[in-house]
């Protein structure tokens, strides 16, 4: 749950956080309780232990959806890829509420005031214990309070760990409280970051590795068998009834929501590892009429294999696959893989280059003109090629990689109140060894000078010697 908030990027995610949160909460709600209720009318459980596998597998699996549109390289239109991100990445907080109400239900009794009371409770708690804990996160960061070496990594451990407990400990939802923590800590800039992606890549892993060993060592061959037509049943109805209608209901509010949009996001709800965690939780906890367990795990290894494995496939039919989209800029991790960068220059008047052939300008080894723009023609040059005023020539050259010498790039966006708004860039005070060096506005680039004034929502780029 933390390294799903701490990989989701928060600027891509704006635009439709309102849509993710919404199908996170109600989604969840609304898709739980209609497979409940299919579970009791048309299978024959008994009601509450029919909405306790409906919350059960009411969730999104983050780490599924995350793993398809990483290797898949599946870039969606309209934000889409990023609603999935934060939806799945979300959800699991609201699936465990609904399946710990349920427990509660089948072994306290508890009143329908009383589940409510529980609802509010673990929601409330459990946002405030990670906004308090993010809000501390971000003091420290602000004031470089880190450490160097392995300490980072210790440091965030404990910083999620201690965020779930205390929202456990006060009656509120723990998963909730460490994916606010993840989310707040993914989407701010500090230097050891890279190296937490890499250390969280490599724990998330031996998590999921052992999380599938205990379900190994819990399930067996024949009972996944006897349990076939239910969990069938239950995936089909879930995928083509319970889900889209969740969905389409909930969209239908929502501005901006296109029919090929609603197919792909009812498509996408793909049960994983979580589900099966809450059932084992569900088990423990109670004893049931019917097996939830390997009910869960196979609904689980059924959506795995056929809703993930058409994803891409339903991402074409509908149109919605972005061919000139990279998803890797959805998360906060992302990396720029090219090696080779392209730089646009203008030939203004008095620049050295004018009447020049290109075989007579002297540039550095690693950079080649490879483009010229003269008018509205365009071509590749060769070595007679003479500059003239007002061409625009694009420069190829190699692709620095901040890890490598002592320089660090570092972005920020100029927020409401932030000491950078309307100021000057001449009378911004930073360290000695610190300029800005790139200046983003609207969508249009400008090289910052000392009379650039900085606006609110302005991209800065700050280099700084380590």
């Amino acid at each position: 749950m933390f390294y799903g908030g701490f990989g989701t990027s928060w600027r891509a995610a704006k635009p439709v956080a309102g849509k993710a949160i919404t199908l996170a909460s109600l989604g969840v709600f609304f898709t739980a309780g209609i497979t409940g209720l299919f579970v009791r009318f048309a299978l024959g459980f008994p009601l509450i232990e029919s909405l306790l596998l409906g919350s059960v597998i009411g969730s999104t699996d983050a780490a599924s959806v995350f793993s398809i549109l990483r290797r898949r390289k599946l870039s969606l239109k309209d934000n889409t890829d990023s609603l999935l991100e934060m939806e799945s990445g979300s959800n699991d907080p609201f699936s465990y509420i609904l399946t710990i109400v349920c427990l509660s239900l089948l072994v306290e009794g508890i009143s329908a005031g009383k589940a409510f009371l529980m609802l509010f409770l673990q929601v409330s708690v459990g946002v405030a214990v990670g906004a308090a804990f993010s809000i501390a996160l971000v003091f420290f960061i602000r004031r470089n309070i880190f450490f160097k070496g392995g300490g980072n990594e210790v440091f965030v451990i404990a910083i999620a760990i201690m965020g779930y407990a205390l929202a456990e400990l006060l009656g509120g939802n723990g998963y909730l409280s460490v994916y606010i923590i993840g989310i707040v800590l993914g989407n701010q800039e500090f230097q050891s970051k890279r190296d937490l992606v890499s250390f969280f890549d490599g724990i998330n892993m031996l998590a999921q590795i052992i999380i599938f060993f205990v379900l190994g060592l819990l399930s067996n061959a024949g009972d996944i068998i006897r349990v076939f037509p239910y969990a069938l049943a239950i995936m089909v109805f879930m995928t083509l009834v319970s889900r889209p209608i969740s969905v389409f209901g909930l969209m239908a509010f929502m501005p901006n929501s296109s029919l090929q949009q609603k197919l792909v996001v009812s498509w996408a709800g793909i049960r994983g590892a979580a589900s099966i965690v809450f059932a084992i939780v569900a088990v423990s906890s109670v004893e049931l009429q019917y097996d939830l367990f390997h009910i869960t795990f196979t609904v689980v290894l059924l959506s795995l294999a056929i809703q993930g494995g058409l994803m891409p496939t339903v991402a074409i039919w509908t149109k919605m696959y972005d061919a000139q989209g990279d998803v890797m800029k959805t998360f906060t991790d992302y990396q720029e893989e090219k090696s080779i960068q392209f730089v646009l220059t203008e030939i203004c008047a008095q620049h050295p280059w004018i009447g020049k052939a290109l075989k007579d300008i002297i540039l550095p080894r690693d950079i080649r003109v490879a483009i010229v723009e003269r008018g509205d023609e365009q071509f590749v040059p060769d070595g007679e090629t003479v500059m003239q005023l007002n061409d625009s020539v694009v420069l190829s050259a190699l692709h620095y990689n901040d890890e490598i010498g002592d320089f660090s790039l570092r972005e920020r966006v100029v927020k409401k109140g932030d000491r950078f708004e309307d100021k000057y860039i001449r009378d911004i005070k930073l360290r000695d060894n610190a300029r800005i060096i790139f200046l983003e506005r609207a969508g249009n680039v400008i090289i910052p000078t000392g009379d650039v004034q900085l606006k609110l929502d302005d991209k800065i780029v700050i280099n700084q010697s380590r």
